[in-house]
C-alpha cells in the first residue's frame, strides 16, 4: 500500500477532473501539486460519450503526474449516494457498530447487501448525545463509478461522497470548533447543489436538484443561443459589459434556488430548534455569477460570503495566482486528498470490501517469497528437534488425551444448546408488532393543529383578536371583519379499496397489499424527483383509477361576516390546505378536492354554488322563502329553550348585530394517511424534538372565535 503521508484527492465532475497532491509531515501538510483538466464539452452535453471522455482525461491526468506512489482518493456526486443522520439511544461504546447496522438496514432505501455502505459517529465531551452519519451507495453505481480507473490500473484507495470532502475541507482549513457559528456551506455542482449545514460540531447535508446547467439553460432561452456559446456567456458574466442582462434572465433561477434554500433551511430549523445559522459560504465556479452574491444576502438576511485563498495551505510562487483563481473549485479534492493523509474528519469511506481484500492479498505476495526461504532454513533448524519432539509425544499424549475428550464433550453440548436456541422463536417480530400499536397515534392532534394554522391565515384585524377592544371592534363595518367561525369539525373515515371518484372501481381486490394501497416504494433517480416535484401534490383526477390509500373526509362548518366569503375563504384557508398539503413531520398528506366549498350561502338567504355563482333556481339576489319551522336558507329549526339570564351573566357586547348578511359555508377535504413505517419516523421525530416543540410556529391568538365575539 501506498504511504499515508503523500495523497491526491480526485474529483470527477461534469465540466472538469481536478485533482490535488498533498505531503504530510508530521502536523505540517503542504500543497505539492494540482491540476484542473477541463473537458472539451460538459458532460452533461446530449449525445456525448461520457466514460470516453473522462477515461481520456485520466489518462491525461495519468501521464502527467505520478499516481503510483501516493494514495488515491475519490469522490461521488451527493445525488448520487444516500446520506442520513441519526440520533443513537445511550449505550456501550462496543454495542454502537450492531446498533448503526440496524439503523442502517432502516434508513438506506435499498437491501444492505446492495450496497456499500459506512458510518461515522459524531460525539461530544460536553454532551451525552450520540450522532451517527450513515452513508452508502448501491453496489452497481460504485463498480461502474470505479470502472474507468480499474481500467486504467489506477489504485483507488477511498471513495468519499463529494459534500463530505468539502466538510473535510472546510473543517480543516478554517479550523472549525463544536463553539463555531453556524454555517451553511453551498457548493453549487452542474446538475446539483449540495448544501452543507456545520454547527455545533455537527454536519446535515440536503442536495437540490438545481445546478449551474439550469442557469446555462436561462440564457440559451433567453438569448436563442447554443449550449457551448451559452455556457461561455456565463463563465464570462462577471466581466461582461451585459451582465445586467445576463443576471436579469438568469434571474428566475436564482429565485428558484433561493426557494428551495428556505426550505430546506426551515426544515432543518424544526429539526434542530436550537439552531443559530449566521453566515453562508459560497462555492464553485457558478458563485461568481454577477449579482448572485447580493441576491442571496438580500433574500436570506444573512452574511454570504466566498473563499479566496485556502489558509493552511499554499501553492509554490510560480502557481500562486492561478491557485487564486482556481480556490472555488477545489474545495471537494482538496478535502478528499485530506482523507489520503488521515487529517480527515470524517473518515467515511465506500471502497468495495471485496476490491480492498483483493489489494492487500496482492500487497502481501512480494513477501511470500521471502517468508518462502525463511520457512526452508528454518525447515533445516527443526528437523534436528524432531526426534525429540516425537520422543516426548508419546508420553504427552497419554496425559493430554482425558482433558481433551472432556473439552470435546463440553464443545457438543454447547453446539446443542446453540442449535436449541438458534431454532427458537425469534422475539423481534413480537417487538414490532408491540411497536405498531402506537402507528398513527399523533394524526388527530396533528389535523387540529393545521386546522389552527389554517385559520391563522386569514390575518384577522388586530381588535378582532383583544377582548378587552371591543369598541375599536364595532367600529370595523361587520363585512369588513376578518374573521370565521367554526360551528363543527366532522371526519368520515373512507375505507381502502375506494377511489375518489367514489366507490370500489370494477374488479376491486376484497384485500390489498401495501404496495397496492400506497404504491410501490422505489428510489426514484433525480429525473423522476424533479418531474414529481413539478407535478405537485396529488389531485382527485389524477387518483381517480386508483386504489385510495387509508383517509379521512374532513369537513367543517361555520359563519363568518367578510363580505365577500367565496373569495376570502379561497384566498386564505383553502389556499393554505392546498399550498400545505404535503408537509414534513406529518403522518398524513391533505388532498383537496376542486369542490371543497360543498356549501356557501348568507343567512338572509343567498345561495352560491361552491364555484361561487348562484345555484340553480335560486333567485340572483334577494333572501330565499322560509318555510315553517325552518331557519332563513331552509335549514331546519331546532326546539330551544330558553331560559331567563338576566343579571346572571353580562350580555354579549356585540350581541345585537344584524347576521343576515352574514355568511354560512360548509367545506371538505381529505386527509390521506401515508405508510405505516413513514408515519413512525415523523411521529418519532416530533416526539424526540425538544420539549416544547411542535413542529411549527403559532401565533399566541386564535384566528377563530366563538359566536358572539368580535
Amino acid at each position: 500500500m501506498a504511504k499515508r503521508s503523500d495523497a491526491w484527492g480526485i474529483e470527477v465532475g461534469a465540466n472538469a477532473v481536478k485533482a490535488v497532491r498533498l505531503v504530510r509531515n508530521g502536523a505540517e501538510v503542504k500543497l505539492a501539486d494540482y491540476v484542473i483538466l477541463p473537458f472539451k464539452k460538459v458532460l452533461t452535453t446530449p449525445d456525448i460519450n461520457v466514460e470516453d471522455e473522462i477515461k481520456a482525461k485520466l489518462e491525461e491526468l495519468k501521464a502527467q503526474k505520478e499516481l503510483r506512489k501516493s494514495r488515491v482518493v475519490i469522490s461521488v456526486p451527493g445525488h448520487m449516494a444516500f446520506a442520513r443522520f441519526a440520533k443513537l439511544p445511550p449505550v456501550e461504546p462496543k454495542q454502537i457498530p450492531n446498533i448503526v447496522r440496524f439503523e442502517a438496514a432502516q434508513q438506506i432505501p435499498f437491501k444492505i447487501d446492495l450496497v456499500e455502505w459506512d458510518y461515522h459517529v459524531f460525539m461530544r465531551p460536553d454532551s451525552p448525545d450520540v450522532e451517527v452519519g450513515i452513508f452508502a451507495i448501491t453496489k452497481e453505481r460504485i463498480n461502474q463509478h470505479l470502472k474507468v480507473f480499474k481500467d486504467l490500473r489506477i489504485n483507488v484507495d477511498g471513495v468519499n461522497l463529494s459534500p463530505m470532502a468539502v466538510y473535510n475541507a472546510v473543517c480543516y482549513d478554517q479550523e472549525l470548533k463544536p463553539d463555531t457559528p453556524g454555517q451553511i456551506f453551498l457548493d453549487i455542482g452542474t446538475t446539483a447543489t449540495d448544501m452543507i449545514f456545520v454547527e455545533g460540531g455537527r454536519i446535515w447535508l440536503r442536495t437540490l436538484p438545481i445546478g449551474g446547467n439550469q442557469f446555462t439553460d436561462a440564457l440559451v432561452r433567453s438569448f436563442k443561443l447554443s449550449f457551448s456559446k451559452a455556457e461561455k456567456l456565463k463563465a464570462e458574466a462577471a466581466t461582461s459589459k451585459y451582465s445586467r442582462q445576463i443576471f436579469q434572465a438568469m434571474r428566475p433561477i436564482f429565485a428558484d434556488l433561493v426557494q428551495e434554500m428556505q426550505r430546506s433551511m426551515g426544515f432543518y430549523q424544526t429539526i434542530n430548534r436550537d439552531a443559530k445559522l449566521e453566515k453562508l459560504v459560497g462555492l464553485g465556479s457558478t458563485f461568481r455569477l454577477p449579482g448572485l452574491q447580493k441576491f442571496l444576502k438580500q433574500q436570506l438576511q444573512m452574511e454570504v460570503t466566498r473563499p479566496d485563498s485556502f489558509k493552511r495551505i499554499t501553492s509554490e510562487d510560480k502557481q500562486a495566482s492561478q491557485f487564486s483563481e482556481d480556490v472555488l473549485n477545489l474545495h471537494t479534492a482538496y478535502g478528499l486528498a485530506l482523507q489520503g493523509i488521515d487529517m480527515e474528519t470524517v473518515d467515511a469511506n465506500l471502497v468495495p470490501a471485496q476490491l480492498i481484500k483483493q489489494r492487500l492479498w496482492r500487497a502481501k505476495q512480494p513477501w511470500f517469497a521471502g517468508a518462502a526461504a525463511v520457512v526452508a532454513v528454518s525447515v533445516g533448524a527443526s528437523a534436528a528437534n524432531l526426534w525429540k519432539v516425537q520422543a516426548s509425544y508419546a508420553s504427552n499424549a497419554a496425559k493430554s488425551n482425558p482433558t481433551i475428550e472432556g473439552a470435546i464433550k463440553l464443545a457438543n453440548v454447547s453446539i446443542q444448546t446453540w442449535k436449541g436456541i438458534e431454532g427458537g422463536v425469534d422475539p423481534r417480530a413480537k417487538v414490532e408488532n408491540l411497536r405498531r400499536i402506537m402507528d398513527y397515534r399523533d394524526v388527530w392532534p396533528k389535523v387540529m393543529h393545521d386546522l389552527e394554522l389554517a385559520v391563522r391565515s386569514l390575518d384577522p384585524q388586530e381588535a378582532l383578536m383583544d377582548p378587552s377592544r371591543y369598541a375599536e371592534a364595532a367600529g370595523i363595518p361587520r363585512e369588513q371583519r376578518r374573521k370565521i367561525v367554526i360551528d363543527s369539525v366532522t371526519s368520515q373515515y373512507v375505507f381502502t379499496g375506494q377511489t375518489y371518484s367514489g366507490g370500489a372501481g370494477p374488479g376491486a381486490p376484497s384485500a390489498l397489499t401495501p404496495d397496492q394501497i400506497w404504491g410501490e416504494r422505489k428510489a426514484a433517480d433525480a429525473a423522476d424527483k424533479d418531474k414529481a416535484a413539478a407535478a405537485g401534490p396529488p389531485t382527485p383526477e389524477s387518483l381517480a383509477s386508483k386504489v385510495r390509500p387509508p383517509s379521512f373526509l374532513i369537513t367543517i362548518k361555520g359563519t363568518t361576516p367578510f363580505a365577500e366569503a367565496p373569495r376570502f375563504l379561497s384566498q386564505t384557508l383553502i389556499r393554505w390546505l392546498t399550498d400545505n398539503g404535503d408537509r414534513p413531520g406529518r403522518p398524513y398528506k391533505f388532498v383537496v378536492p376542486k369542490d371543497v366549498i360543498v356549501d356557501i350561502s348568507q343567512i338572509g338567504g343567498l345561495v352560491l354554488t361552491p364555484a361561487g355563482g348562484a345555484a340553480a333556481g335560486t333567485p340572483a339576489a334577494g333572501p330565499r322563502p322560509n318555510r315553517p319551522g325552518q331557519r332563513p336558507g331552509g335549514a331546519p329549526v331546532k326546539e330551544e329553550t330558553k331560559v331567563e339570564s338576566s343579571g346572571l351573566y353580562p350580555s354579549r357586547p356585540l350581541k345585537g348585530e344584524p347576521t343576515t348578511k352574514d355568511w354560512r359555508y360548509e367545506i371538505h377535504w381529505y386527509v390521506q394517511l401515508v405508510r405505516p413505517e413513514d408515519a413512525r419516523v415523523a411521529e418519532d421525530d416530533t416526539h424526540n424534538a425538544p420539549s416544547g416543540a411542535t413542529g411549527d410556529t403559532a401565533a399566541s391568538q386564535p384566528a377563530s372565535t366563538p359566536e358572539g365575539q368580535p
